[in-house]
This record gives structure tokens, sequence and C-alpha cells, in this order.
């Protein structure tokens, strides 16, 4: 009799398609070996320098707090400590299928048989989510439905943002920000930090 575990499930996750796909001709077909994490989404590989980003997977940014059952906590550093925990003195295993925007690599990434990505979204790391002009991963949404409603990690916070509402948020924040205020005559300006009074 085979034993199907949970990790086996979330491998099978990934439709054989996008694991087949076709890669233009600079996306290698695989990277193994020991990763430094970047962010909960982005490892660097120590030995070839080689920066990957999950498929398919988005988290909360570094700094994002959230609150639940008012509790607050680091939602973003959650998530890296999380990614970090799962692939530390591991060996992660990525299976490239394009780049982004930026030239990063994206990929599906496992330690040993543990899809990163997938068991992310399953325990409310993060979020199912794809950028415009990348693989469509449907699977992740359907694991992300159940964590949804399990009410686990990111979905235990009302009050937090999806990484890319806050990205937004923050941005028009800057724009409506962005015209340093008028000085009121009369006031002396500070001095800069590197210079001393006397």
């Amino acid at each position: 009799m085979k034993v199907v575990t949970v990790s086996m499930m979330l491998f099978m996750a990934i439709p054989a398609a996008s694991l087949a796909q076709s890669r233009p001709a600079d996306v290698p077909r695989q990277i193994y070996g020991m990763v430094q994490v970047v962010d909960a989404t982005t490892f660097e590989f120590v030995k070839s320098r080689q920066v990957v980003r999950l498929a398919g997977y988005e988290a909360p940014r570094l700094e994002q707090t959230a609150t639940s059952a008012g509790v607050g906590w680091p939602a973003g550093q959650v998530s890296r400590a999380w990614m970090i925990l799962r692939t530390l003195g591991q060996n992660v295993n990525c299976g490239p299928i394009g780049r982004d925007a930026e030239q990063v690599l994206v990929a599906h990434c496992f330690v040993g048989e543990t899809n990163l990505a997938a068991t992310a979204i399953a325990e409310g790391i993060g979020y199912a989510f794809n950028y415009p002009g990348e693989p469509q991963v449907p699977a992740y949404f359907d694991i992300e439905r159940k964590a949804r409603g399990l009410g686990y990690g990111v979905w235990s916070s009302p009050d937090l943002l999806a990484p890319w509402l806050y990205d937004a948020s923050v941005a028009k924040a800057v724009t409506s920000d962005s015209r340093l205020p008028e000085s009121e005559p009369g006031l002396p300006l500070p001095l800069p930090v590197n210079q001393t009074t006397r």
C-alpha cells in the first residue's frame, strides 16, 4: 500500500505542464544547494550567488505587522523566519520556470519533498499570487482557500493588507507626501546630523 503524505500532495499541486514549461536558454534547469533567505519569497544560493523567487507565492513585507485576537505580531518577520527555519541547514532544490520583470529567476523550490510555496500557503504564512506574465499555479489558490477558511496565520488578522495592496498604499503615501513641508518663518532649521554646535 502506497502512503501519500501531505508533502507529496503539495508537490503534486504543481501541474506537470507548469514544471515542464519551455524555459528560455538563460534559465537553468535546476539549482541545488544551501540558500540564504533574503525575504520570505526570495533566496540567494550560497555557492552560485543566484537569486531565486518562489513562483506563485507572495508574503507580507518585512515591515508589515498584524493583529490577531488583540495581539500584535510582526507578520513580515514571521514569514521570513518561517522560511529560514524551513531551509536552514538544508539543501534547496529549485526548478526555475523563467525570470520576472527584474530578471530574477522564478522557480518552484523544495526541501526534500516539501514544496516551500505550497506549504507556506497551507500554513497561512503567505498568499497564492501570480504576477502578470508569470505562469499561473491554480492549485495554490485551492490551498489558500482552505487556510483562509481555517483562519491560519495571515488569515487570522483582519487588518493585515495583502502585500500587493500594502505596496500600493505605501506608494500612494509617498506620492502624496513627496512635497517637503515648508518651514515657518522665524524658526531656525535644525543643523545636519554630522555637524556639531559650539
